[in-house]
């Protein structure tokens, strides 16, 4: 489920009565918890370290031994990333429960 889309604009805890603006939820589908924040960065971390070895693996061939290395760890990173992104998912709803818009 993709929350950014689910936002509403008529939302009245978005609403700040002491400011004199409205953060309106759409505004806030760009902010995001500690929890997301560090879910986030372990993701492009992840997928720095996957382009790093895709370019270390162009200059080796398939079947040496650093090439059966490299390949494993892209399989590992890659469902490193799967979890991450089942995470990141769960601290977005956790968010949106935050915000009071899911139960």
């Amino acid at each position: 489920m993709d929350y950014g889309q689910e936002l509403r604009s008529d939302c009245c805890a978005c609403v700040d009565e002491i400011a004199d603006f409205s953060h309106g939820c759409a505004d806030r589908k760009y902010v995001f918890t500690k929890r997301e924040q560090d879910v986030l960065d372990r993701i492009r971390e992840a997928s720095s370290r996957a382009r790093t070895i895709k370019a270390e693996m162009k200059g080796i061939a398939p079947g040496d031994a650093g090439f059966d290395v490299a390949e494993r760890e892209l399989i590992s990173l890659k469902q490193l990333r799967e979890e991450l992104e089942r995470e990141r998912l769960d601290a977005a709803e956790e968010r949106m429960r935050f915000l009071g818009h899911v139960n």
